[in-house]
């Protein structure tokens, strides 16, 4: 990817050779229908009929190319949008006087200054495009290029149509929820191709029943793309080829510059989103700037929802959505919006004075920060436990017959015991020397669901099974997800009815890696501690983790949870101690210090001790580790904000104040985990009140991550990670890791974990090499005391 300058002459811009990679703020260019969309038109003379751009966009403002007083070329801000959310009006920001005349971007003429650059930057998109397919087409039954009506997809697709052999189809994956333009772009640009294959892909139950079924997705819970994009594709396929599994290989129109995650993509990605799946992304080091060029450059359609100000094409709705996206959807489209906004309304739990609350829960996104069932009007119960010995039993209201005595196929097979009625699952392999064994699995009705074990070892193998079985049972509606995941086609949907086939089926259990082994039970689950969680919010007395606990535990020693006259600190304060001091693994549950007390009392290393606080607090601590997972990095949240998104999670069930959040905001308040130096929270003051907080990142020393590592294997209760899987964590994820902790770049983090490696050989591994992203700790042969000695060494 290669940098920009503005250039005054044509008013466009110029690549440069500097190259770099992820910018936070994507150009694009600004059309006519936007100004008179957004009111902006008012404030400028021009063309209302103009189809070239402008000006340019940058987030929420508009430059145009002109030079500085040394004669540097720079992008004048001439205007900003503010207040950009759904069902509110606009405040329009111009820093000129009067109005101002703009003259289209001759962009002929960018095209024809940036040639030079971008011949290479494409003759390179050329080469690895059909390097990629060259590459692996033998290791698949089919490829196809990915097609969404975006500008991505749009230059992916000339690309690839220049390079790949006809016999490789263009797939639009319609959701049913893209934005009417962009079904216009569809039937364009089949013309523009007519030598090439299209395939539509859809799924079989419209968008908006989907939305009453699964209820509407979050950022977290994002079934709708496996739903209505990634698994219509495949489907679509294997019926193309009349094969009941395929391996696949999908050119996709993937950036880089999207997204800070993004930008450690590499191009070439088995398994990622599907098993079946090979993902392939010839332009992931492309900007904004560079596609728009190419765009321009080949005379390539433009989405219409471009030229009205969306900065993305989407669908109409999306759990991953910005305010402002959402604002000029439902400027531009508010026919087609209004029934996914009803669905958000009728199917959240919370109860709605007035059409404004309405509107203001949904431009907020309030919506799209659940990250389960417990904010809905309707949900789906974990199945009650009962467990007598080697026997266990289920019981839920949502449990089918008929899905259970298929879905267990894909654990044994079922067979009536000889001389009985009573049904026994018969297991592929024994637990030792590969003896088959049986065991008892009636299916009794009226949700019950007994197993009958013969030995210990039999029951902690099986039971994790049976639960991801048996949540299958109760949310499976037959989404085709996971017949698409399936690479045996043992799984098959057909008129509604599941069947298992118990002879294709390897009992790989590849089905149940599917989010919490479901979509729809992932979607709509109601935890049941729930109520639990919410009430440990209240038992820090309002008081945060303040350093000068800390302070007082080391003067006080053994006696300082013993309060009397001459303790430093009060007695609520000593009872918030009782929550912190543990949950920051300061001491033990019975309250005995842990080496970490140590570690506080060398004062060259209680930087160290408060990392090491920090990484315990994430994982132990409710409050804490809800702020962590539920913000964004440098994303400023206001306190009321955040008081609205835990009344969302956790409802208060009286009308008292909710303080609930005073232990946080005195945490970043009154310890080093809060201010503006390197520190985990940024706290925001009015006065002496904090009026919002920023999850910042942090740089942290090698041995936190060790520690970070190690803790984090306990909680897993395994000592394997693959650096993926630590990028992320919500609020029913086991643990955090200290990438999400800290904010750690994947980068930074393998180089400390490769130096790490390096000084302490017998407390991890890694295999960073030929792709791989694995590393290894070994909590059976070291403890979290251990990590704290060696920092107490370093």
């Amino acid at each position: 990817m290669y940098s920009y300058v503005f250039d005054k002459k044509t008013g466009g811009y110029l690549l440069t050779t500097q190259t770099g990679k992820y910018v936070a703020s994507e150009i694009r260019p600004v059309f006519a229908p936007e100004l008179s969309l957004t009111g902006l038109g008012a404030y400028f003379e021009y063309d209302h009929h103009e189809t070239q751009p402008l000006m340019w966009g940058m987030k929420n403002t508009y430059l145009i190319a002109d030079v500085d007083e040394k004669g540097d070329p720079y992008g004048r801000k001439v205007a900003q949008l503010n207040n950009t959310q759904y069902g509110k009006p606009l405040n329009i920001q111009v820093f000129f006087d009067g109005k101002m005349k703009l003259e289209p971007v001759d962009v002929k003429a960018m095209v024809a200054a940036n040639a030079k650059i971008m011949d290479i930057v494409v003759a390179d998109a050329k080469r690895r495009t059909k390097e990629l397919y060259d590459e692996s087409i033998k290791r698949c039954d089919i490829a196809y290029i990915a097609f969404s009506g975006g500008k991505d997809s749009v230059a992916l697709l000339d690309i690839c149509h220049r390079v790949l052999p006809l016999s490789v189809p263009v797939v639009f994956s319609d959701t049913d929820m893209e934005l009417p333009d962009t079904y216009k772009v569809v039937e364009e640009i089949k013309k523009q191709y007519p030598e090439r294959e299209f395939i539509t892909a859809k799924a079989e139950t419209s968008a908006l029943e989907n939305w009453r079924i699964f209820a509407p997705p979050s950022r977290t819970i994002r079934w709708c793309c496996s739903v209505h994009k990634s698994t219509p594709a495949l489907m679509c396929l294997k019926k193309k080829l009349r094969k009941s599994a395929i391996k696949v290989m999908a050119f996709v129109g993937v950036r880089g510059d999207e997204s800070y995650s993004r930008s450690f993509y590499e191009d070439a990605s088995d398994g990622a989103k599907n098993a079946s799946q090979l993902n392939r992304m010839p332009i992931l080091d492309w900007g904004a700037h560079e596609l728009w060029l190419y765009i321009f450059a080949n005379n390539l359609i433009i989405n219409c929802a471009y030229k009205k100000g969306l900065t993305r094409v989407g669908c109409l709705m999306c759990p991953e959505s910005s305010e402002k996206y959402e604002w000029f959807v439902n400027k531009s489209y508010p026919r087609e919006l209004k029934p996914y906004s009803d669905i958000i309304i009728e199917t959240s739990a919370k109860h709605f004075v007035s059409a404004a609350e309405k509107s203001n829960y949904i431009g907020k996104r309030h919506w799209q920060a659940r990250r389960s069932g417990i904010v809905l009007r309707e949900t789906i119960m974990p199945p009650l436990e009962e467990i007598d010995g080697l026997n266990i039993t289920f019981q839920s209201p949502h449990f089918k017959k008929d899905l259970f005595y298929e879905w267990i196929k894909t654990l044994g097979t079922v067979v009536k015991e000889r001389d009985t009625e009573r049904q026994l699952l018969k297991l592929p392999n024994s637990l030792d020397e590969g003896i088959p064994f049986i065991y008892h699995a009636p299916y009794t009705g009226g949700g019950l669901v007994s197993f009958q074990f013969h030995s210990a070892a039999e029951f902690t193998a099986l039971v994790p099974l049976l639960r991801s079985l048996l949540k299958k049972v109760s949310g499976c509606v037959g989404c085709q997800s996971c017949e698409a995941e399936c690479n045996f086609g043992a799984i098959t949907f057909r008129d509604g009815k599941l069947k298992v086939s118990g002879d294709k089926c390897i009992k790989c259990h590849g089905c149940y890696e599917i989010e919490n082994s479901c979509w729809r039970y992932r979607s709509m689950y109601k935890p049941e501690n729930s109520n639990s969680v919410a009430n440990e919010f209240a038992r820090y007395n309002n008081f945060g983790l303040r350093e000068e606990f800390i302070d007082a535990l080391l003067d006080r020693g053994d006696t300082f949870f013993h309060w009397d006259s001459e303790h430093p600190i009060g007695d609520k304060k000593v009872d918030a101690c009782k929550k912190w001091f543990p949950q920051a693994l300061i001491v033990t549950k019975d309250r005995k210090h842990t080496q970490l007390v140590e570690l506080f009392r060398d004062k060259t290393k209680r930087d160290i001790a408060w990392e090491f606080v920090w990484m315990a607090l994430v994982n132990n601590s409710p409050l804490i580790n809800w702020y962590c997972v539920t913000t964004e990095l440098d994303e400023r949240k206001e306190v009321q904000s955040l008081l609205e998104s835990l009344q969302e999670r956790y409802p208060l069930t009286n009308n008292a104040k909710d303080r609930r959040l005073d232990a946080l905001k005195n945490t970043a308040d009154s310890s080093p985990l809060g201010g503006e130096s390197n520190a985990p929270m940024l706290p925001e003051y009015k006065g002496s009140k904090i009026i919002a907080l920023t999850r910042k990142t942090k740089d942290v020393h090698p041995m936190t991550i060790l520690y970070g590592l190690y803790l984090i294997a306990n909680l897993a209760e395994r000592g394997s990670f693959t650096v993926r899987e630590l990028l992320t964590a919500d609020i029913d994820s086991k643990f955090v890791s200290p990438l999400v902790a800290f904010g750690i770049a994947p980068d930074t983090f393998k180089k400390q974990c490769e130096g790490l490696r390096t000084r302490y050989p017998d407390y991890i591994s890694t295999t960073f090499t030929h792709g791989n992203d694995g590393l290894e700790v070994y909590p059976q042969k070291h403890t979290l005391e251990d990590i704290v000695n060696l920092a107490l060494g370093e």
